[in-house]
């Protein structure tokens, strides 16, 4: 049997020993100056985990999917201070223990590891430790993914009617991740589109414009990338033909 089944076995044990000796009449009031460990978690537990933080905040480098995190806490109670389990917000964090309990005085460590797949840029995620006989714990980790690869516009627009003028998105590739942009599509003829390379793997530009802007329409762009990342490796772009918004509400 594990430490944190006995200690789950001690518990319930403590709690049917209070229940029958209330049953059978016993005074179990404890004695002046007298203390257990069971009376003691009862009455709203003693030993308390004091972290030194429970905020971690790093950047991560391009192109690294698991992050290593470590949280340290001491146990200022009065009885060994073990963990139940975690509650996850969600899969990308998960919360580690070596199974030791840790003495009152000493110093223990939460691990977690957070997982960046699928992620970008600030993101904030938590992880709930389950004390024995103590309670829950948040611990919040803040990690900034860097992006690979930045535009400096997602979607191009132009009125219904406006002259066929054309216009252009800028992209940028982190220095760190290099990568290539090997062509630009659209799914409209009604757009043309021509990449053009500012410097090898570092910058590019794309400039779209529009055969006709009689109409409303829509121009899905798609960018391929030699990256590895799947992440990066096709992205999209939007290229509309609008009707113009009204300036504001006409009154009759």
């Amino acid at each position: 049997m594990n430490i944190p089944s006995i200690m789950r076995f001690r518990r319930i044990l403590a709690e049917c020993l209070f229940v029958m000796c209330v049953w059978m009449g016993f005074d179990v009031a404890p004695a002046s100056g007298a203390t257990s460990s069971a009376a003691s978690a009862v009455a709203g537990g003693v030993s308390q985990a004091a972290f030194d933080t429970r905020e971690v905040k790093t950047t991560v480098e391009p192109g690294v999917a698991v992050v290593e995190l470590c949280y340290e806490f001491r146990n200022n109670g009065d009885f060994p201070l073990a963990v139940e389990g975690f509650i996850h917000s969600c899969g990308c964090m998960v919360g580690e223990w070596d199974g030791k309990p840790v003495d009152p005085g000493a110093t223990g460590r939460i691990r977690a590891k957070f997982l960046t797949a699928g992620l970008r840029g600030k993101v904030r995620k938590s992880l709930h430790v389950c004390f024995f006989e103590v309670g829950t714990v948040e611990l919040v980790a803040e990690v900034v993914i860097p992006e690979a690869i930045t535009y400096s516009a997602q979607t191009l627009r132009w009125k219904i009617g406006e002259a066929l003028k054309s216009k252009e998105v800028d992209i940028a590739i982190n220095p760190k991740t290099p990568l290539r942009v090997l062509s630009v599509a659209g799914n409209d003829p009604a757009f043309s589109c021509e990449l053009l390379t500012v410097e090898d793997a570092r910058g590019y530009k794309i400039v779209i414009t529009p055969r006709d802007t009689g109409t409303a329409r829509v121009c899905v762009l798609q960018v391929r990338t030699d990256s590895k990342d799947p992440r990066d490796t096709l992205h999209g772009l939007f290229a509309l033909v609008e009707n113009a918004k009204p300036k504001g509400r006409v009154r009759p």
